[in-house]
């Protein structure tokens, strides 16, 4: 399987919110409230990703296999802190899960810290994402302190920040 990355384009919108929300339902499905996960359709994840994609509000890179897009990720320059980057989002098609897309993407994120002087990066995860934490953790990423929260419907979410020194 022969994986590209590239920078996303605008025409790639309606590949990435589709990925986004088949992603999302299959890797959060039993660890937050179904009502929640379904809140997420493609037409806001499209309304999302354009103005994400047309504001340059944060990198955004796709996956290619085949010419076609398979997986994203997105990062942005911490507000406050200028060595320090977030990474906002890894999404992939679940077809395409354990093929090593993930990996490519941190290797890229790593290579572009480094050409930025970047010296940590930063990401919150969805605190009972075993699967996701561990993915983390083999790239180096460690637990610190912080984290956000949201209720729904009588639930709490919590995601809880990692960290990467470069």
């Amino acid at each position: 399987m022969d994986i590209t990355l590239r920078k996303a384009l605008p025409v790639d919108v309606h590949d990435i919110a589709r990925i986004h929300v088949n992603s999302w339902k299959t890797a959060f499905e039993g660890l937050m409230p179904q009502k929640y996960i379904n809140g997420y359709t493609c037409s806001s994840r499209i309304d999302e990703w354009n103005r994400v994609i047309k504001t340059n509000a944060e990198t955004v890179v796709v996956a290619e296999c085949d010419s076609k897009v398979v997986g994203l990720m997105s990062y942005s320059a911490h507000l406050h802190l200028l060595d320090t980057l977030e990474l906002s989002k890894i999404y992939l098609c679940p077809t395409v899960y354990g093929k090593s897309i993930g990996s490519k993407f941190m290797n890229y994120l790593m290579n572009e810290a480094e050409a930025k002087g970047i010296k940590v990066i930063n990401l919150y995860v969805l605190d009972n994402n075993e699967s996701a934490i561990r993915f983390y953790m083999k790239h180096g990423f460690v637990y610190s302190d912080g984290y956000v929260s949201e209720e729904f419907e009588g639930e709490t979410i919590i995601d809880v920040l990692m960290t990467k020194q470069v």
